[in-house]
């Protein structure tokens, strides 16, 4: 007998932004945009039966329809599954004015069926926490500034907790807010303000020496065990100075986690304008 089909899941989650309703659509519909605190680098056809392609870096990217294109006020997406069998995955963003500043949610659609997608559902979880941070942080702090992204990434096996303690430190707990220091994961003291803390997998921190960027620390799980990312937005630096610095946390991880290995899918330090 052919295996039932699960019910689609659903990521919901919403923010509020200090930014007008024009600005935050723009984020959402535009390349430039897009790249300044989403993809690394994004084209978009607009309107009804348009589309919208970003990219990551190969092999994370692809392209998705416009099914629904109402300016400042509502965007559709639809992708192609993730797999075969699955069904189409829907974005659906609504924006809402509220008291000067704007209410931004996401709908994110896709279904399930089979034990690997509990994992792909959680990391997707994470990844817009993250990213909805980013968005908000961009408009809030930096809108209208060129983003140069870091992302040094290094695969280690073993358990979640006994890696981020060795790359971060107890796991403890942190409220939004509160501040937070991170040494063995930089090489080098580094302060910030919590985003938030999902221990002991994902941590995003606002590091005020680097000019106010986001940095994100995240455990992503893989065939081995977990592929570490360090991923740094930040605005107001050079390609240059951005992959000098790369360079410097893509050794340390290595002196972390000697018996590690490069990621399956390895990428230069990215530059999104």
């Amino acid at each position: 007998m052919a295996e039932e089909r699960k019910p689609a899941r659903k990521v919901e989650i919403s923010i509020e932004v200090d930014a007008p309703l024009e600005a935050v659509w723009k984020a959402l519909t535009d390349g430039e945009e897009l790249a300044r605190w989403f993809p690394l680098a994004a084209r978009v056809a607009p309107g009804p039966g348009g589309s919208i392609w970003m990219s990551w870096g190969s092999p994370w990217e692809g392209e998705a329809k416009i099914e629904i294109w109402e300016p400042n006020r509502r965007l559709r997406l639809l992708e192609p599954p993730p797999k075969p069998d699955s069904i189409p995955v829907a974005l659906e963003y609504t924006l809402e004015s509220r008291g000067g500043k704007t209410v931004l949610r996401l709908v994110h659609t896709f279904g399930t069926g089979a034990d690997w997608e509990e994992e792909y559902f959680d990391s997707t979880s994470r990844g817009w926490q993250f990213m909805f941070a980013n968005l908000r942080h961009y408009l809030e702090r930096h809108a209208g500034t060129p983003r140069q992204v870091a992302w040094p990434r290094w695969r280690v096996s073993g358990d979640a907790e006994e890696i981020w303690s060795k790359l971060a430190g107890p796991a403890g707990s942190a409220a939004p807010g509160s501040r937070f220091r991170l040494e063995a994961a930089a090489g080098e003291p580094l302060e910030g303000t919590v985003n938030f803390f999902v221990p002991p997998r994902s941590l995003c921190v606002t590091v005020k020496k680097l000019n106010d960027a986001l940095l994100w620390v995240h455990l992503e799980k893989s065939e081995v065990g977990y592929e570490i990312w360090l991923w740094l937005s930040a605005y107001g630096f050079s390609p240059a100075e951005i992959k000098s610095l790369e360079a410097r946390w893509q050794a340390q991880l290595q002196r972390l986690f000697p018996e590690g290995q490069p990621p399956s899918a390895p990428g230069d330090a990215v530059t999104a304008q």
